[in-house]
């Protein structure tokens, strides 16, 4: 055994050493910088670097890399006279504006006690300059007043120093009251308010007029710098959980520098990152009804520039329920990202944004006065715009089989790029014998019958010799896309086949595919799996049918802890992930409970009285009433920190199991539900591999 674990710890750091592209911008003509994350092992986290790539007529060339891991946030500004950076030392935040030649100004932002830390998150996050580059915009976690205890001895000094009338009192008898979050991977975040920094004066100042009953987000200047616009959410009567999270109640929101506010009258709905257009006369973003399932097709929107209150809202992409044409006859399945890039503006009033695309990530560019969608063609595998520049775009390629590729090329008239690769690519040779394949399914019934897998594995083999590990993703509404990632590749090294399974339900097929599994969840799901299992074994004979594995986190764990119960003889061995194990009992912990209700086909609500009949479809529709069938052994991999999928779930699974006689092992990390931190992923990844290795009894 220690053999092979040597041999595991060996390939996995070669694999974690391959680096993922975090964001580039193009700094001029010839000049690029990237932004890169690895894996450090003996950190135990990533490490973040930044390289500068320089371009020539015919080659280009690239500098050593430069560590930037405690950079949190990074703008610079319009004219490219100043950058911000946003610094963490010691477990506090540093606020920089650099010039061209120094340093200009360092601000030590815990000293100022003002506000609590900047929010770095993608959900919140604001770092922008102002148009005329005097003052930075950031959101912060509102400063909480003063409290103590009903009865606190003092000193003479210190009771004297509190009992005048001008001095700030302490609030008695409120430490301990309660105060949300935002949840999962949002923990501490309860109250996000507006500052902005004056350059000039080296002051901060909080920005007023914001009502106490909203969150506010992704903030950014008007073209003239007179108001700020952002996404406002409604937080009364609760908070529920953010991350992954596209359906929550919100609008936007105006404030201008006398307090003035109010927001759009947008009922029912949610909105994502607005945008100015160029010529400043129009705010663009994403919007979908609020509810609902937690991932679904956002609809490109537009009002003119002014706007108030009432103005009209107009779409310039709509939601696509199945599939629509585009230029060049291209299929298009609607928008399904909540972003944009940095920069995503082309000439003309042409958008950039990209999303996922059945088993891609695509890139396409909308022009918002016609509404005219283009596919940016060319990508081995998914395409990715990271940056835009006066017609210049730089994006990022993707491929299961290859490390992330920077690519450049200059959009022409009719919306045709020709790329060009502008660093040295690193080669994989253990994926060097490897294939993937994507597959187009239909289910035998129901309304919506269209899904889809993907193949990754050997491109060829002897008869029945090749193990499989059938993997379905997590979400339930997410997607399984063409990129490289550290897990798959280690069971590529290692021998295996794996089948990357979008069942209906998941994004990038149409609205429709989206909202046909709520209600069908442990039905719909688990069939699309079987067939997507089915088809591979019968297309590659190499697959060897009594060696399938079960590989799956949150929603992914809920179908495979599904599928050894549904199907106890199929499987082999299981793996499972932070899963969903019994919806019922999670609906009352969890900070999605509405995630349960929705994916139960039921309206979720906390007025009145509770319904029994709700709870009981939620078990029914779980994994649980499966379990005492259950013959594989199984990996329970759970994170105790785990607000979105509460680690109950697996504890209750793993005593179930255990009491039936199954083989049952759990692994319980201090973690959220993700459970990224290195060292943590170091071991689940090994972990997962001995588990299969020893229960499909593969020799060395």
């Amino acid at each position: 055994m220690s053999t092979k674990v040597d041999k595991l710890v060996k390939t996995y750091k070669v694999l974690s050493s391959i680096p993922a592209l975090v964001r580039a911008e193009i700094e001029s003509e010839n000049v690029v910088s990237s932004v890169w994350s690895q894996r450090n092992i003996e950190k135990g986290k990533a490490t973040k670097f930044n390289r500068m790539h320089f371009l020539f007529p015919k080659t280009s060339e690239e500098t050593l890399p430069i560590d930037i891991s405690a950079e949190l946030l990074t703008r610079t500004s319009p004219s490219r006279k100043y950058k911000a950076v946003l610094r963490e030392n010691d477990s506090k935040q540093f606020l920089e504006i650099w010039q061209h030649h120094s340093i200009l100004r360092t601000v030590d932002l815990s000293s100022l006690d003002i506000h609590g830390n900047i929010y770095t998150d993608a959900e919140f996050c604001t770092f922008d300059f102002s148009p005329d580059e005097k003052r930075l915009l950031y959101i912060a976690e509102k400063k909480n007043p003063k409290n103590e205890p009903f009865y606190k001895r003092k000193a003479p000094e210190e009771a004297k120093s509190n009992g005048g009338d001008t001095a700030k009192k302490a609030i008695k008898g409120e430490e301990f009251l309660y105060q949300q979050d935002w949840g999962e991977q949002l923990v501490g975040k309860r109250k996000s308010i507006i500052a902005e920094y004056n350059i000039e004066n080296d002051t901060v100042q909080l920005l007023e007029g914001i009502p106490d009953n909203v969150c506010v987000a992704q903030a950014k200047y008007s073209p003239d710098g007179t108001y700020i616009v952002g996404v406002v959410y409604f937080i009364e009567p609760r908070k529920l959980g953010l991350i992954y999270c596209t359906n929550r109640p919100s609008s936007i929101f105006y404030l201008n520098s006398k307090g003035d506010y109010f927001t759009l009258s947008l009922n029912n709905k949610s909105v994502k990152s607005p945008i100015f257009s160029p010529d400043g006369k129009y705010l663009v973003w994403l919007q979908r009804n609020s509810g609902g399932p937690h991932m679904s097709c956002m609809k490109l929107v537009k009002i003119n520039v002014p706007f108030n209150t009432d103005s009209n809202v107009e779409t310039v992409v709509d939601i696509v329920p199945e599939t629509t044409v585009i230029n060049n006859n291209k299929l298009f399945y609607g928008i399904y990202n909540s972003g944009f890039p940095k920069r995503p503006w082309a000439s003309n009033n042409r958008l950039v944004f990209n999303t996922n695309q059945k088993y891609t990530i695509n890139s396409y560019i909308v022009n918002i006065d016609s509404g005219e969608i283009t596919e940016l063609e060319g990508a081995n595998g998914s395409r990715i715009v990271v940056d835009v520049n006066n017609d210049t775009i730089l994006s990022l390629e993707r491929n299961f089989l290859k490390p992330d590729v920077l690519t450049i090329g200059q959009l022409k008239s009719d919306n045709s790029v020709e790329w060009k690769e502008i660093h040295n690519k690193l080669d994989v040779p253990e994926l060097s014998n490897m294939t993937y394949k994507y597959f187009d399914l239909v289910a035998p019934e129901g309304s919506v019958t269209n899904f889809n897998a993907i193949y990754l594995g050997p491109n060829q083999g002897e008869n029945k010799t090749v193990p499989l590990i059938v993997w379905p993703h997590g979400g339930p509404h997410s997607a399984f896309a063409n990129y490289f990632f550290l897990e798959a590749a280690m069971f590529l090294s290692l021998g295996y086949a794996i089948v990357l399974i979008n069942y209906r339900g998941s994004i990038g097929s149409g609205d429709d595919s989206v909202n046909y599994l709520l209600g069908k969840v442990g039905t719909s799901d688990v069939k699309d799996c079987i067939q997507a299992v089915d088809t591979v074994l019968e297309e590659f004979a190499w697959l060897n049918p009594d060696q399938l594995v079960l590989c799956g986190g949150s929603h992914g764990g809920f179908l495979v802890t599904h599928l050894s119960g549904q199907y106890p003889d199929k499987f082999k061995a299981v793996v499972a992930r932070n899963p969903v194990i019994d919806i019922a009992s999670m609906s009352i912990i969890s900070d999605i409970p509405d995630w349960c209700y929705v994916e139960a086909g039921e309206a979720y609500t906390q007025i009145g009285e509770p319904d029994d009949s709700i709870l009981l479809k939620m078990r029914n529709a779980s994994p649980i009433i499966h379990a005492h069938k259950v013959k594989a052994p199984t990996l329970l991999q759970i994170g105790s920190k785990d607000l979105r999928v509460p680690p109950h779930q697996g504890t209750d699974y793993y005593n179930r199991l255990k009491s039936n006689g199954v083989t049952v092992r759990m692994n319980l990390y201090d973690d959220n539900h993700p459970l990224g931190t290195v060292p943590n992923e170091i071991d689940n990844i090994l972990n997962t591999i001995l588990w299969f290795e020893t229960h499909l009894k593969r020799e060395e």
